[in-house]
């Protein structure tokens, strides 16, 4: 009779990057594409909306946030279930949530009933992104982790983008209506694939105690040619435990959530005041709407762009590449509210994409790796979370200065501002990474590997 044995599954992820573990990140990808579209949605049938039931901007602000506060909720509560209950799960409701409540938004006759159906929406969504990228970090060596949840990314990017040029097509021949249906309709062929492919993170799994069957079942998934004769114990290298209310705030994390925290607050504040109004802002400057939504298109495909050179240099150079995108978006978004006409607004606005994008895309992923296993998904939620009180009062803000009767010029210098706030926080966030790891002793060799602490 063959002895009991052990298998340390860390070591088997950290190992050759297979086949598998790849086509999990390009599942996930599909999250990605919906969260991108949906963010872009509304901003991109708000021109139409506010002509056809007449209603002025600032009115019209809280229902452009509306599914970010949906997002922010479902971020903290759902996340945190996804720590408690497994990833998939969550993930999978998160996304039926959003197909259905996407597609009912295009019946919407009021402002209040738009903003009720966006809520429901974003809640979905707020809990199957930070979730899925708890799934994917899990299944990734960590010398490629960071840049895998990048390039996942570029998926957000192509959906915000394939929004523009959806609207664009679409809005002026069937209304805005069919930009809702179509992200609604969009959602469900996902979902299948999602319920048929995506498994249960190992990682997860074996710190919570879950049957060495369920765990062998996915192992076996991983590398088909293994083993696992004998193997009774699976092991992930990590402490067992579960997380707390508390977590984030103990053990030494305080001063490093809280920099992540603000970081994410000051980026999603300029960030969305440009997807949320520069549309509106181009149409009242005299362009014509569909070049306008056009615009924005190529703004998300330079986000595309800075998500993969982000990504890279994020697992290579560290938090400091992500402080100097940030920097190098306030100078870049002041630009862009100089009236050069549509020939040069376009490369314009491919690099805005590239900064204040890409910058905010390696935001999202440095979510996703800084945390242990116990608390990845909470850690991710509430960072995502958290960073949409700034997505929500960016709308807010950006409407009544409108209404106030800030120019475009002004209302872009105005809006570089948060980029500073966020690159100073990314460096307070550098040195509270490496404080953390040396009281905790947590990863530390990771960390310098990947070079977060650099």
């Amino acid at each position: 009779m063959a002895a009991d044995r052990s298998l340390n599954v860390a070591e088997l992820i950290e190992g050759t990057l297979a086949r598998p573990q790849i086509l999990i990140a390009i599942y996930l990808c599909s999250l990605m594409f919906l969260e991108g579209y949906d963010m872009q949605t509304l901003s991109f049938a708000a021109p139409a909306i506010l002509r056809e039931w007449n209603v002025s901007r600032a009115e019209f602000g809280p229902v452009l946030s509306a599914h970010l506060m949906g997002y922010l909720v479902g971020a903290i509560v759902l996340s945190f279930r996804g720590d408690r209950l497994g990833r998939r799960n969550v993930i999978l409701g998160g996304v039926g949530f959003f197909s259905i409540f996407t597609f009912a938004a295009g019946f919407s006759s009021t402002p209040a009933e738009l903003g009720l159906w966006r809520v429901l929406a974003g809640f979905g969504l707020g809990g199957s992104i930070p979730t899925g990228i708890a799934l994917v970090a899990e299944y990734m060596p960590v010398r490629v982790r960071a840049t895998t949840i990048g390039l996942m990314f570029v998926g957000y990017n192509l959906g915000a983008a394939a929004g523009g040029f959806i609207a664009a097509a679409t809005i002026g021949s069937y209304g805005w209506q069919s930009v809702f249906f179509i992200g609604g309709l969009a959602a469900v062929p996902m979902l299948v694939l999602l319920y048929i492919s995506a498994p249960e993170s190992a990682r997860f799994l074996i710190v919570c105690g879950a049957a060495p069957e369920r765990i062998a079942e996915i192992v076996k998934r991983l590398r088909p040619g293994i083993d696992l004769t004998g193997v009774t114990h699976f092991l992930a290298g990590e402490e067992h435990r579960k997380v707390a209310p508390g977590s984030l705030l103990t053990d030494g994390r305080a001063a490093m959530t809280l920099f992540l925290w603000f970081a994410m607050i000051a980026s999603f504040t300029g960030h969305y005041v440009i997807t949320a109004w520069m549309p509106t802002i181009l149409a009242d400057d005299g362009l014509a709407i569909a070049d306008a939504n056009s615009a924005m298109g190529f703004f998300q495909l330079g986000g595309a762009i800075g998500s993969l050179l982000i990504a890279v240099l994020l697992d290579w150079v560290g938090i400091r590449i992500v402080a100097f995108t940030f920097l190098l978006a306030a100078p870049v978004t002041i630009l862009l509210g100089i009236n050069l006409g549509y020939a040069i607004l376009v490369p314009n606005m491919l690099i805005a994409g590239i900064a204040v994008l890409g910058g905010q895309i390696g935001l999202n992923a440095l979510c996703g790796t800084i945390y242990p296993t116990f608390m990845r998904a909470t850690g991710a939620g509430w960072a995502l979370g958290v960073g949409r009180l700034g997505a929500m009062s960016g709308p807010v803000v950006g409407g009544y200065l409108i209404e106030l009767g800030f120019m475009r010029p002004s209302l872009l210098l105005l809006t570089s501002i948060p980029f500073v706030f966020c690159a100073a926080a990314l460096v307070g966030l550098s040195s509270a990474k490496r404080t953390s790891d040396a009281r905790n002793q947590e990863d530390v060799v990771l960390v310098k590997t990947s070079g977060f602490a650099h």
